[in-house]
């Protein structure tokens, strides 16, 4: 779901992997003031040899990307007024959603080192919440206007963190329920 008329929410998207339990995704949507409005997770994603024979190298693109992302933006109930993610692979997100797709540059640079704006095609850098991004230009508009509608918003890496041990939190739930 993108923005409509209602007040801005913003999602914040991000996948775990494990050796134990495959790929797991997690959107959480949360309002102007920082709290959940919606979140959403998968259960854990595990790529058959075949699957990781024909997609190679880009079975990583293909699962954060598009397989994971696509089951929660179809099941998120909140109208979305922009998507930040953490993991490069995800601003693939920009085919699904017509809500600009963010990268936020500190918490991409935490899992996979230095991220230059000229590591994705059609980037532009942004600011928001204290906080540097990368977006398809032709969503630059919206996102600095988002950042003059949204001048409080609290830290846009942190949630990241919400995201990662509410999916550990499942995890051991299922390992509890098996």
């Amino acid at each position: 779901m993108t923005h409509t008329s209602s007040p801005p929410a913003l999602g914040f998207y991000g996948v775990v992997h494990s050796e134990a339990t495959g790929w797991t995704g997690g959107l959480l949507v949360l309002n102007e003031t920082g709290r959940p409005l919606e979140f959403r997770c998968t259960l854990p994603v595990r790529p058959t040899k075949t699957h990781e024979i024909l997609f190679g190298p880009t079975i990583r693109d293909h699962l954060i990307g598009e397989v994971i992302a696509s089951v929660l933006l179809k099941s998120c109930r909140c109208p979305l007024s922009m998507i930040l993610c953490r993991q490069a692979e995800a601003m693939a997100l920009d085919t699904l959603a017509d809500c600009p797709v963010a990268l936020v540059r500190q918490a991409a640079q935490d899992d996979e080192g230095p991220i230059a704006s000229d590591m994705i095609a059609g980037a532009a850098e942004a600011h928001f919440a204290g906080s540097d991004l990368l977006v398809a230009m032709e969503h630059l508009p919206r996102v600095e206007s988002l950042n003059e509608a949204l001048p409080s918003f609290p830290d846009v890496e942190e949630p990241f963190d919400r995201i990662h041990e509410a999916i550990r939190e499942a995890h051991s739930q299922l390992a509890r329920a098996a």
